[in-house]
């Protein structure tokens, strides 16, 4: 009867070790492409648009492009937690795989800043 309790314990020591492997999420990298974000995204455009009717300076233009990052870093880290994904990157590096979410930022930010 002795041996049964050692068997049970490590039966469960092993099923303890192996459960998180079964448990474990799938997580996907997700690619986006900025022109196509940019070309979707009617907010986005909007404000390229204001910042060329505003001035032609550089100062200004790289400032609504450092906005424009920084709303997409945002919607993007937003995208990353709600599906699980393990990362969000540009596809212009990217030659094989990955899921393009450039759609899905696109109506979220337009979603957002109605």
């Amino acid at each position: 009867m002795h041996h049964y309790r050692k068997a049970t314990a490590v039966f469960i020591i092993v099923l303890t070790l192996m459960l998180p492997l079964f448990l474990e999420k799938k997580e996907e990298t997700a690619v986006v492409n900025l022109d196509e974000v940019l070309t979707a995204s009617r907010h986005l455009q909007e404000l390229r648009k204001e910042s060329r009717a505003e001035s032609g300076e550089d100062d200004s233009l790289q400032t609504v492009e450092a906005e424009i990052m920084e709303i997409l870093r945002r919607e993007a880290e937003n995208l990353a937690a709600e599906n699980s994904y393990s990362s969000i990157i540009i596809d212009q590096a990217v030659y094989q795989g990955g899921k393009n979410v450039s759609q899905e930022i696109a109506d979220k930010i337009d979603n957002k800043y109605k």
